[in-house]
């Protein structure tokens, strides 16, 4: 009975030692996780020190941010991280200007820089006192003007890109615009823009924008109503290295000009004492020129007959395809298309109208001088070449009138059509 009795309390013992360690387990299991839990937390929550300063501008609140990094599986989009920020202790600020500023040793512009701080950075917030913000960029802590910092993200990458980028317009007045030479509208115009021209926008005066249009990237400024940003930008030092390329074409172009007609004067003079008027290539003048036809349509078709007789050799004197001389080839061309012209190239020069380098087309006549008289004649083709019969043992061929044997001696161009 006794034996029982023991059995009895010995089994009662266990099952409570039993059950103890079950509740001790499960409140351990409990601390555990509530141990977890803080160490999480705590990986994941900034830890903030608040203190305040005083300065002779005021005071202020600083806000400090002892932030763990933490990896997460998955990445935070720009909105959902631009969110974040802002409601975090330390507000993530963008510099919205446009190149970069210096960032001060104290809130006041006579302080000293401490750095820069660039167009689009992303700088942090530390405190604000009147007109400044104290921030933290890349490291670099001071004081920038508030005016100078967004909490904007899209608007500071904006501002950043009109550093070294202009914006593109179209134009969008169905009618279209007058250039105007200044922004105003009392100013004078200076060309016009139609519906749909691309438009480079390079500032703003008032309710007109002053913009570079055209293949020649010329400047006016038109009314902004009548012009719609197309969201596309254009590097600026691309932009200024055409219109630095276009000026020197320009230039270039001046500059043969001025030889040309030195060339031809020279030329008109040798001629007017080497053969007067009493000969008879001298009597055929300007009465010569060709009838009143459609530009480009006579000298395409005098381009056109001229590549016929490409590989025709060389013959002096020669005006028939059997044979041609520069001026007989001009000759025979001509008056294929119905267009009457001297025999010789000194007459020919003086037919038709005189036409500046710049402005040549298909079908006029390019000619040249040796120091004296002319002395060569071509029909230019576009392209800066010509069609013409170079010498003796050579034959009708297409040759560049930019060399620079071609541009020292070259005397100017007539429209013969």
């Amino acid at each position: 009975m006794r034996n029982l009795k023991h059995t009895i309390l010995a089994i009662g013992a266990f099952v409570m030692v039993g059950t103890l360690s079950v509740f001790q387990v499960s409140d351990m299991s409990k601390s555990r996780q509530a141990r977890d839990m803080r160490i999480t937390t705590a990986a994941t929550t900034d830890s903030i020190t608040i203190t305040s300063t005083e300065s002779d501008t005021g005071s202020a609140v600083v806000l400090t941010n002892t932030e763990e990094e933490v990896e997460t599986e998955e990445p935070i989009d720009p909105a959902t991280e631009q969110a974040i920020a802002e409601k975090s202790y330390l507000t993530l600020g963008y510099a919205n200007i446009t190149g970069s500023v210096d960032i001060k040793s104290e809130p006041n512009e006579e302080a000293k820089a401490t750095g820069k701080m660039s167009g689009a950075d992303q700088v942090e917030i530390l405190e604000s006192t009147e007109g400044w913000y104290k921030v933290s960029d890349n490291g670099v802590v001071g004081y920038v003007p508030s005016k100078d910092v967004t909490l904007d993200k899209d608007l500071a990458e904006e501002s950043a890109l009109q550093y070294d980028h202009y914006k593109k317009a179209e134009v969008s007045a169905e009618s279209g615009l007058v250039v105007r030479s200044s922004g105003s509208s009392e100013s004078s115009g200076v060309g016009t823009v139609n519906d749909g021209d691309d438009l480079i926008v390079v500032g703003q005066e008032g309710d007109y924008i002053k913009v570079l249009y055209g293949d020649n990237y010329t400047e006016g400024y038109v009314i902004n109503t009548g012009v719609d940003l197309t969201g596309e930008w254009v590097d600026k030092s691309g932009v200024h290295t055409e219109i630095k390329r276009i000026a020197a074409e320009r230039e270039e172009a001046a500059r043969r000009e001025a030889i040309a007609r030195q060339n031809a004067q020279r030329a008109s003079s040798s001629y007017a004492v080497a053969a007067p008027a009493t000969t008879a290539q001298a009597a055929q003048p300007a009465q010569a020129s060709a009838p009143a036809v459609s530009g480009s349509g006579k000298g395409a078709s005098i381009v056109a007959t001229a590549y016929k007789y490409l590989g025709v050799r060389y013959v002096w004197g020669g005006t028939t395809p059997s044979g041609f001389d520069c001026s007989g080839l001009v000759q025979y061309v001509c008056r294929a298309n119905g267009i009457s012209v001297p025999r010789v190239a000194s007459a020919q020069r003086s037919a038709g109208r005189y036409v500046s380098r710049e402005n040549l087309q298909p079908g006029d006549l390019v000619f040249f001088s040796n120091g004296g008289g002319i002395s060569h004649v071509g029909i230019y083709i576009g392209g800066g070449n010509m069609i013409h019969a170079p010498h003796t043992g050579d034959v009708v061929k297409v040759a560049s009138i930019n060399s620079s044997y071609r541009v020292s001696h070259y005397a100017g161009a007539v429209r013969v059509w």
